[in-house]
């Protein structure tokens, strides 16, 4: 009689529903929608990937996963995380622990800087998945009629110089409130410096130094000539303009709708130079698994699809922008539909990405609050206030 009546109540029973992985990513020119759903195709039912959108700006996306991540939120499964943020998060134990079995992979052939901004304290913190470099882009024969050979290196003096006597503009992106410090941070490393250095609250700030005040006579030049107001929001849009000319812009610009009206115009050539080498603005995505994840092992094979070779290909292809993984530039299908490579392999393998520390938040905060408005600035006064300030923001002291 008891197993007639638990075949009964089998018979009627229901089967587990597919475990929902709840994928939060900030503003991205790739189609994650459908990365999803690849994924969740392969996995044949051991889970569905769903995807949930973050706040485009980059300090109101810091604060809510700070937030959400010390409330120990279970509800995130797997995280794009900025490669400006791995650090600080990695510190703070806000991420799972990548498998052992796994760390060899995801960082295997991985562009050495990718590689650096996915690290911390020797430990592989996130799996490197994109990691675009910043290109000087043109429209049509804007760069021969200003005089510039793309063949070779473009200097700062140059590029504003050419700009000037044609009467175009240089417009610098402004990807979520990091512009600035982007553009800082290039400069200075252009220039044989380092913004920051070191890990610790001692770190060394190089802002009032040789460097920092050639990079500040390369913003002082740009801003004197009234080419552009520095990094905007509105770049791109600026750039698609009658006066447009160049741009400062990620790879992927390519495919934003902002200059869809001009894409087909549009050429591309190494970062300007500050001295005799193009050291470009790297930034980037890393997949993360929060240490409260409830699935985490389901969450982890899901990464493992998302930075597939076949995943990290349609991302170049689909979207323009740059995989960690170097050896994504020698697939077939990469090699046909991403023009860009003889600039942007190169560039992943010479720029710099913005500090790796834990404390580069408050440091960005200073650096704007001490840059800002750029109408304003002056090598004579700012270097020195601002070189004060985020040392004292590293430091923890109060302002």
């Amino acid at each position: 009689m008891l197993c007639a009546l638990a075949a009964c109540g089998s018979s009627g029973a229901k089967p587990d529903p597919t475990p929902t992985l709840t994928w939060y990513v900030g503003p991205d020119r790739a189609d994650l929608d459908g990365l999803a759903r690849t994924c969740t195709s392969q996995a044949g039912g051991a889970y569905d990937i769903r995807v949930e959108q973050l706040p485009a700006d980059v300090s109101a996306r810091h604060a809510l996963l700070v937030r959400r991540l010390q409330a120990k939120d279970t509800s995130i499964d797997i995280l794009s995380l900025d490669s400006a943020f791995t650090a600080e998060f990695a510190a703070a134990q806000y991420l799972a622990p990548l498998p052992e079995e796994l760390k060899g992979e995801l960082g295997k052939d991985i562009a050495p800087a990718a590689l650096a901004a996915a690290t911390y304290d020797g430990q592989l913190a996130v799996a490197p998945w994109w990691f675009d470099p910043q290109l000087l882009w043109y429209r049509g024969n804007v760069a021969e009629r200003a005089g510039l050979d793309t063949t070779k290196p473009i200097s700062w003096d140059d590029l504003v110089a050419g700009a000037e006597r044609i009467g175009v503009t240089i417009q610098i992106a402004d990807e979520g409130g990091t512009g600035l410090a982007q553009w800082v941070n290039a400069l200075v490393a252009g220039a044989g410096g380092t913004l920051v250095k070191g890990t610790g609250r001692d770190a060394e700030v190089g802002l009032d130094t040789p460097a920092g005040r050639t990079a500040a006579s390369v913003v002082e030049f740009y801003l004197d000539s009234g080419r552009g107001p520095g990094p905007t929001a509105d770049a791109l849009k600026k750039f698609a303009a009658p006066d447009g000319g160049f741009l400062l812009a990620p790879s992927s610009v390519i495919s934003d709708p902002d200059v869809a009206a001009v894409a087909s115009d549009m050429a591309w050539t190494a970062y300007p130079t500050v001295t005799d080498t193009s050291v470009a603005p790297l930034s980037g995505v890393g997949l993360a698994v929060p240490l409260y994840a409830p699935r985490s092992e389901l969450s982890y094979q899901a990464i493992t699809c998302l930075t597939s070779p076949t995943v990290l290909s349609s991302i170049m292809a689909a979207a323009g922008h740059s995989a960690s993984r170097l050896t994504t530039y020698d697939d077939p299908a990469v090699k046909r539909s991403y023009p860009m490579a003889a600039v942007t392999r190169p560039a992943v393998q010479s720029g710099t990405t913005l500090p790796v520390t834990p404390y580069w938040q408050v440091a960005q905060s200073a650096l704007d609050d001490t840059w800002l408005p750029l109408s304003d600035f002056s090598q004579d006064t700012t270097l020195e206030r601002s070189q004060k300030a985020l040392r004292a923001a590293i430091a923890g002291e109060l302002p």
